[in-house]
């Protein structure tokens, strides 16, 4: 009839820390517990306790079920010493021998048989290499397996434990770009400064690659065709900046680098134009970096030319003359008397009756003529040549 020395058992169920002991036994103390082929310690693993009239092993925390836990309870019996001893004068008692009897037949059933080979001893215990535990529960002793003795290709994953493959334990140049799998490699397991130039293949930097800014140094001034600054650039318009860490045009960064440049405030270029440093070439001689000038005309002269001529017309005049006989005076009263002819080289004039009344003055008047040329003021406000408005910024 078949025995039973031991039972295996697979965590299916979430949770459960009981199972049950299905063999037969002399002491607790035989009863042995693997999970997952590794040995537990009674207490601190388990314990053993009598549930629904069934020994049963209760595992102090569940085994998991994924992946599902294998359990195996097995009866290791104590053989060291007997049973039950008699000694001379005893009486003999049936339990006590039921006991001896029980404890040989199941060291005799843990231990087995070798069908096979009967010439082979076998007992429990180290063999060496090789720990015996029951008859179906042999186990390799740690370090006893050398690569001499294993074939190629006989370790594969399943056999590796989790960060069991160290640094140390991979051999230069063994890991080809066939055994790394799409986006394996991530940032964090790239150390620093390990990409140069030459890792990059041509192209492989796109614009949307660069840091917002590009790689124009700190102060650098763009003219930008948006009404508000790009990223990494502020508004050219003399707000004040700090000397470190703070917040100008809503943008909040260090701002150190730009201050050892410009100083405490932005250069203000707005409406202006921009013109070279002169650098000490002596076009622009005396000036300092990002000094200002005001507008300014050269000096130059205007011309003009006028002319004018005049001629005299016939003309009337309208008079009433008296003269007063018998007086010193001589006045007479003359009407109706019009001036004809007349020229501008002082010719004689005649007089003739007429319905108009005239003023006779055969005297040359003195004509004097006074001419004022005036240039007209043209332009605007400002000396400018054509241009275009765009946005000044720089680099923060």
């Amino acid at each position: 009839m078949a025995y039973i020395t031991e039972n295996s058992h697979t965590q299916t169920v979430g949770g459960n820390k009981n199972f049950t002991v299905g063999f037969p036994f002399l002491a607790r103390t035989d009863i042995k517990v693997q999970l997952n082929g590794v040995t537990q310690t009674v207490t601190n693993d388990y314990t053993i306790d009598e549930i629904s009239g069934h020994t049963t092993v209760i595992f102090n925390t569940a085994p998991p079920t994924s992946p599902a836990a294998t359990i195996r309870i097995f009866r290791d019996t104590d053989i060291d010493a007997i049973e039950a001893t008699y000694v001379p004068g005893s009486s003999i008692r049936a339990g006590d021998l039921n006991n001896n009897n029980t404890q040989l037949l199941y060291a005799a059933q843990e231990f087995g048989t070798l069908k096979e080979d009967t010439s082979v001893s076998f007992t429990l215990g180290n063999k060496g290499d090789v720990s015996v535990n029951s008859s179906t529960d042999w186990s390799l002793n740690a370090n006893s397996v050398e690569l001499a003795n294993m074939a190629n290709n006989s370790v594969d994953t399943n056999e590796l434990v989790n960060d069991a493959v160290t640094v140390d334990k991979v051999a230069d140049n063994a890991i080809k770009t066939s055994h790394i799998q799409t986006n394996a490699i991530t940032n964090a397991k790239m150390a620093d400064d390990s990409v140069n130039t030459a890792e990059l293949i041509d192209e492989a930097v796109t614009r949307a690659k660069v840091t917002p800014g590009g790689f124009n140094p700190v102060g650098t001034v763009i003219w930008y065709a948006g009404s508000t600054a790009p990223a990494g650039y502020l508004k050219a318009n003399g707000d004040a900046i700090a000397n470190g860490s703070g917040t100008t045009q809503s943008i909040t960064a260090n701002f150190s680098a730009l201050y050892a440049i410009v100083g405490a405030n932005l250069p203000d270029l707005r409406g202006e134009f921009v013109r070279g440093l002169d650098d000490s070439r002596g076009v622009d001689a005396g000036r300092s970096i990002r000094s200002t000038q005001s507008g300014q005309n050269a000096q130059h002269n205007h011309t003009a030319t006028s002319s004018s001529s005049s001629t005299q017309a016939a003309h009337s005049h309208s008079l009433n003359y008296e003269r007063k006989m018998g007086e010193d005076t001589g006045w007479m009263r003359i009407t109706d008397i019009r001036r004809e002819g007349g020229d501008s080289d002082g010719g004689a004039d005649t007089f003739t009756n007429d319905t108009t009344s005239g003023f006779m003055n055969d005297a040359t008047p003195a004509v004097t003529t006074t001419t004022t040329t005036t240039i007209a003021n043209q332009g605007g406000t400002e000396a400018r040549p054509r241009n275009v408005a765009l946005l000044a910024c720089i680099k923060y």
